[in-house]
């Protein structure tokens, strides 16, 4: 037992770039690097040394202490990612538990045969995302009248002639848009970028990408995909450097540009919904997605009791905070992770003392006491409190 080191596990997905993570770690592939994983999930369980994490924190209770250790069954309930988003996400929700739980049984022989399914485990997955670039995100759906404003202007014969009569609300517009025939869905996104191509509206307000933008990069990347309409019907949600958006069960989002942190429940459970060459398994997706309009709001953060900057986290699961230049005392904190994003971390115990550079990440036992000397900037990922 004591603080250890911790190495990820590199995701190289097609909407990822080509520097970021590679910044922090070295060894560049010439693949797409998209996601960095901290945590034990088995599809990517991340090394402690010579053993994988998951095996760790089953093998010695110490680490997430007895009482978390009993309600978790033996499991890390969070994971700790670094996202690099150069291409927009599919367009996704997440499961909560029950609902999780009940699909990962119902899809037991489907799984055993070797076919595709919806739940990779019997997880919910709520989650949090903290910039550490500016980032562009779709959140939620807008209100109706604003949604139907819009398509009359971007995509007015066929908002017309398909979709007018079933604009009444999310989930009958949702309906119709999918139920398109191929020739009306071609029609549709051609027109709709036939009208952004000659608008004056420009693709980037800053750092941060547009609608139009986003639309238009949504269609160069997946053609006609019904997603690419999306960005009129979801909110378009800007994060500064530092500012972190939390995102429920059931709300459909994507991100879409930009570098950060992602915390969540230990799931990979993705229903995909729309801009992707997945699996999309409507049905399933709409049983899991909210189809009420969202008032997004960033997550909002205070001080804890060390001195860190903690966000306002969606989870139970899962807490998240940083720190920059700075010593912090930490005792009685529950099990954490803590990546170093730039400089250096010096994390010292009773009977460990471990120095991290920029990538590298380490986890602690639950009831540590512990000092922090942050000479850059350093997030981390904990076990929420239940009161």
């Amino acid at each position: 037992m004591g603080i250890r080191k911790i190495k990820g596990v590199v995701k190289n997905y097609a909407w990822g770039n080509s520097d970021f993570i590679p910044s922090l770690i070295g060894g560049y592939t010439g693949e797409a690097q998209a996601e960095l994983w901290f945590g034990a999930h088995h599809l990517g369980d991340a090394d402690a040394g010579e053993i994988k994490l998951s095996t760790l924190i089953h093998d010695d209770e110490s680490y997430l202490g007895s009482e978390l250790y009993h309600r978790y069954n033996g499991r890390l309930p969070l994971l700790m990612k670094v996202l690099a988003v150069e291409k927009p996400l599919s367009l996704q929700c997440h499961p909560n538990k029950e609902e999780a739980s009940s699909g990962w049984k119902r899809e037991r022989a489907d799984r055993e045969q070797g076919l595709s399914v919806s739940y990779q485990d019997d997880n919910g997955k709520s989650e949090m995302v903290l910039a550490l670039s500016p980032m562009t995100a779709l959140c939620g759906f807008r209100d109706i009248s604003d949604i139907e404003k819009d398509l009359k202007a971007v995509i007015p014969c066929s908002y017309k002639e398909d979709l007018e009569a079933d604009c009444k609300d999310i989930f009958s517009l949702f309906n119709t848009l999918f139920a398109l025939s191929d020739k009306k869905r071609i029609k549709l996104i051609e027109e709709m970028k036939k009208t952004l191509s000659a608008s004056s509206t420009e693709l980037y307000s800053g750092p941060f990408m547009t609608r139009k933008g986003i639309s238009l990069l949504s269609q160069a990347e997946y053609g006609s995909d019904i997603g690419c309409i999306f960005p009129y019907l979801m909110n378009v949600v800007n994060l500064d450097v530092g500012e972190a958006l939390a995102i429920n069960p059931g709300t459909l989002h994507a991100y879409i540009h930009g570098n950060g942190i992602e915390v969540m429940n230990d799931s990979d459970n993705v229903l995909r919904c729309g801009l992707t060459r997945k699996r999309v398994d409507l049905e399933e997706l709409k049983r899991v997605m909210d189809f009420s309009t969202l008032q997004v709001v960033k997550s909002p953060s205070s001080l804890d009791a060390y001195g860190r900057t903690l966000f306002s986290s969606p989870s139970e699961d899962f807490q998240l905070s940083t720190t920059k230049d700075g010593t912090y005392h930490v005792s009685g904190s529950t099990l954490a992770i803590v990546f170093t994003v730039c400089g250096e971390v010096l994390l010292s115990s009773r009977d460990s003392v471990v120095s991290l550079s920029k990538g590298e990440a380490a986890i602690i036992p639950t009831g540590y006491e512990y000092t922090m000397k942050v000479r850059g900037f350093a997030s981390i990922a904990e076990i929420g409190r239940q009161n």
